[in-house]
């Protein structure tokens, strides 16, 4: 009996060939195996037969309700369970020894960041900063994946945080045998799924902040909040929270239980254990001072100590997102030359990116929530006369953020633009109605093509003022009408300054 057999408790048919392991039947390619697993609408037993058809040698289930005739097609109970000493079930240790990946969820040095916004940027910036201090270090998120200075990956996972499967994909792919820093965006899905159950030694967590998201999944507010607030296991170290979390009503079980050990960052509460400052902020270059009011053990030098930094980042917003980094991190290993000048950092593709080399004033980002829209816009109009802005709201999600989205944008842009983001199976109009409900304003201009609707707004933009386009960011393509096609704004903004 292999090993592979021994994990699983079974005997594989004769001369079976792997060359692959997946989740998903779409990418089961010849020789794969596929593991046929419940989801959260359907059991992947479900798609055996295709996952055959598609070359699948071996086919991997634990749905008992399933009626087999075929010798590659295995029923294995309790493949999900996890043992309570070891926390690795049978399908962690089968990826283990598939990939010859042990150990994987204790020897590396796991960054966790989650929030309804500004989860991407902080983790991409903390990835930088280990990078620039000589770690071995890599990105896993929205954008994808990007090991030390390497350009970013798209191929393995589309999701914000991949799976169990896709992430030894990761690891796989980059060939990581030895110990390396993982900076990961962990979504409210993800937590909810316990997607990366087995991976749950964070050197830090961290819960940037709580807004209104995700409602069509979550249900309710209450219940997404208590998604974000997984991240935290009294077996980290370093538990990072937002100040303003902390004075919850809800006052969720995390805040009470003395085996959370709750580090608070605030830019408003001096008492906070962590305390930052803006100093300035400007398009070309901040200045902010952290102080480390009560230290967590081993992660900052001394209590009562104020840190100078700089960096290019704007607005505010972002320098909040690069303190979380920074404290994710902790100083006690950088020397202070090395932390003081960060003006080496960039925010990722798509976030509050002001477009370089054009005529004019443009920022793309992806702010695609109320709260998003409202920090964002409000953030950035000082620096500029007026804001056009171009943004939409996807359909088949949460209808009950789009007036409230266009709220925010009548409370702070000068014109604004409606059109598509992804409206999937919705009509353009009803989205629209949803968006004015409440809202009816002349400043609101419909045009449904988003290209049109970009086109529109760049000739409304004077020197002082600035065209923002939100919503889609570093996103290359368009679901509309059922069909997924390429679109990029970054591509229609070149064309019309070139």
């Amino acid at each position: 009996m292999s090993s592979l057999e021994s994990i699983l408790g079974v005997n594989f048919p004769k001369d079976v060939i792997i060359n692959g392991v997946t989740n998903n039947s779409q990418k089961v390619k010849d020789g794969f195996v596929f593991f046929a697993l419940k989801g959260i609408n359907s059991h992947g037993s479900e798609y055996i037969g295709q996952a055959i058809d598609s070359g699948a040698s071996l086919v991997i289930h634990d749905d008992p309700n399933y009626i087999n005739n075929e010798d590659n097609v295995i029923y294995v109970k309790d493949l999900s369970i996890f043992d309570s000493f070891t926390f690795k079930n049978k399908i962690f240790l089968f990826l283990e020894e598939f990939y010859k990946l042990y150990d994987i969820q204790n020897k590396n040095n796991y960054f966790a960041f989650t929030g309804t916004n500004g989860k991407t940027s902080t983790a991409y910036l903390t990835h930088q900063i280990l990078v620039k201090s000589g770690y071995e270090s890599i990105y896993i998120g929205t954008l994808g994946t990007k090991y030390n200075d390497e350009q970013m990956n798209k191929s393995i996972s589309s999701k914000t945080t991949p799976d169990i499967f896709e992430f030894f994909e990761i690891f796989n792919f980059y060939n990581f045998h030895d110990s390396v820093s993982v900076c990961i965006e962990i979504s409210s899905h993800a937590l909810s799924q316990e997607r990366l159950k087995g991976i749950s030694f964070y050197n830090s967590a961290a819960l940037l902040n709580i807004g209104t998201d995700h409602l069509d999944y979550h249900g309710n507010s209450k219940a997404y909040a208590n998604a974000k607030f997984q991240i935290f296991n009294p077996s980290c170290p370093l538990m990072l929270i937002n100040d303003n979390l902390t004075k919850l009503e809800d006052n969720y079980n995390y805040l009470k239980n003395d085996n959370y050990k709750l580090t608070s960052i605030s830019k408003v509460n001096k008492s906070a254990d962590i305390y930052y400052e803006v100093v300035s902020s400007d398009i070309d270059k901040s200045l902010f001072n952290i102080k480390i009011n009560n230290p967590p053990i081993g992660y900052f030098p001394s209590s009562s100590t104020t840190y100078k930094f700089s960096c290019r980042l704007f607005p505010e917003f972002n320098i909040e997102n690069l303190v979380f980094g920074l404290c994710s991190i902790g100083f006690s290993d950088f020397s202070q030359s090395a932390i003081n000048n960060l003006n080496y950092l960039n925010l990722p593709k798509g976030r509050t990116e002001l477009i370089n080399n054009i005529p004019a004033n443009v920022i793309i980002d992806f702010a695609h929530n109320a709260e998003g829209l409202e920090l964002f816009l409000s953030s950035i109009k000082n620096y500029f006369s007026k804001l056009i802005v171009v943004f939409g709201c996807g359909g088949d999600r949460d209808r009950s953020k789009r007036p409230k989205m266009m709220q925010a944008a009548i409370a702070n842009a000068s014109d604004i633009i409606f059109t598509t983001d992804n409206s999937r199976s919705e009509d353009f109009s009803s989205i629209f109605e949803d968006a004015v409900e409440g809202n009816k304003e002349e400043k609101i201009i419909p045009i449904e093509d988003r290209r049109e609707a970009i086109i529109y707004g760049s000739k409304l933009v004077g020197d002082d003022d600035c065209l923002v386009i939100l919503g889609k960011g570093h996103e290359e393509t368009q679901e509309i009408s059922g069909k997924t096609n390429f679109f990029s704004d970054h591509e229609v903004v070149n064309e019309i300054y070139k």
